[in-house]
């Protein structure tokens, strides 16, 4: 009889314990996996987005027709101005590293799954370093289940999360704070807010292009004139998987445009290359596209960026009324097809064999100011 007693006992301590360690994993939430079960209307942007934004979508896609897919670049299109263009209600479903294996699989799941009718794919450029994110074993990097599974699927998705190791929820719940502190995404439009860099620039500007945009730029442009991106595997791969969503859109009557992002100078080491001309070439085999990536002054100026990998949302905006017939730059924006792909990329050559030649010559790059007619912000 005692026996029965203390063994009584120990399972109720065991499930008082397993259960306490899943309310501890609910609460602080180390990856943002219960952000909507907590009725949040904000969550870190290094959160896992993934699960967040397709659960939000799915539950709310009859508020939706159609969306932004892409990497973190994308993640400040203005989903409220491209809706005052085209009478659509979007949704921002960027993504942070975004790969063109999640966009192949992200775009035929909405398109099977809700009656979207456009899909506007923000490309980075760098997508070239790798063609999916998912095989680094990240959590926020994999494919949620509701996406990839069954019911049963998504119940082992939820009972992994409650269950995260002690060290990481304890680390997290320390390191807690508010998320408007740092880079934040809104969950009722999916579009993201820079909030921390934002503050810090108005505090001293020149500080802060210093540290977070202009940093390493010599050893930057010795790898971007070195050509060292020809080395890159994922361009066929991408290729194939922009076919494949190209043709899937056109068999169920969605509409894809594509759109190159801005991108400032340094970037430009991690994709730019002879490959990358042919990989232009190929994209618009495929379909026309919105080119914002080139030489031009906007992408020269550090000060229209956050970081060397991450444009401003002035640009954003810019780059959505250019492509809408609204306020545009000269030289800022091109619409790439297989009539202009060629004389584009001779000049975009051009471009760059100039600023090669500065740079072997000067050991640097004269990049514009605030007080440059090319500074938006």
């Amino acid at each position: 009889m005692k026996s029965k007693h203390w063994l009584s006992i120990f399972f109720i301590l065991l499930f008082l314990g397993i259960g306490s360690f899943m309310l501890l994993n609910y609460i602080v939430d180390p990856f943002g996996y219960f952000t909507l079960t907590k009725g949040e209307d904000l969550f870190d942007s290094e959160d896992y987005s993934r699960a967040i934004k397709a659960d939000y979508f799915t539950e709310n896609s009859d508020q939706f027709d159609a969306v932004v897919l892409g990497g973190s670049k994308g993640g400040v299109l203005s989903t409220e101005l491209l809706s005052s263009y085209t009478g659509k209600r979007y949704y921002n479903f960027y993504s942070n590293q975004g790969n063109f294996s999640d966009y192949l699989t992200y775009g035929k799941y909405l398109i099977d799954n809700t009656d979207i009718s456009e899909i506007t794919l923000h490309l980075s450029s760098f997508e070239v370093k790798a063609y999916e994110k998912e095989s680094t074993g990240a959590a926020v990097y994999q494919v949620p289940a509701i996406v990839s599974g069954n019911k049963w699927d998504q119940i082992k998705e939820v009972l992994n999360f409650l269950m995260t190791d002690i060290k990481t929820a304890l680390e997290t719940a320390s390191q807690k704070k508010d998320v408007t502190d740092g880079t934040y995404d809104d969950v009722a439009t999916g579009t993201r807010h820079w909030a921390k860099s934002i503050r810090l620039f108005e505090k001293d500007p020149d500080a802060f292009i210093a540290k977070y945009v202009t940093q390493s730029s010599t050893k930057y442009l010795k790898s971007l004139f070195n050509q060292k991106a020809n080395s890159l595997t994922a361009f066929d791969d991408n290729i194939a998987a922009l076919r494949e969503l190209k043709a899937y859109c056109d068999e169920h009557n969605v509409t894809l445009k594509v759109v190159i992002g801005a991108s400032f100078l340094t970037e430009r080491y991690l994709y730019e290359c002879s490959r990358y001309y042919d990989y232009l070439r190929e994209i618009v085999e495929i379909t026309d596209v919105w080119d914002f990536s080139d030489y031009n002054d906007i992408n020269i100026n550090p000060y229209n960026f956050y970081n060397f990998k991450h444009y401003d949302t002035a640009v954003a905006d810019l780059m959505v009324n250019t492509m809408y017939g609204g306020e545009a730059r000269e030289g800022f924006g091109i619409y790439l097809t297989k009539d202009n792909i060629e004389a584009y990329l001779e000049k975009r050559i051009a471009d760059y064999e100039q600023l090669k030649e500065e740079f072997e010559t000067t050991g640097t790059i004269q990049l514009e100011g605030m007080d440059d007619d090319s500074y938006i912000r």
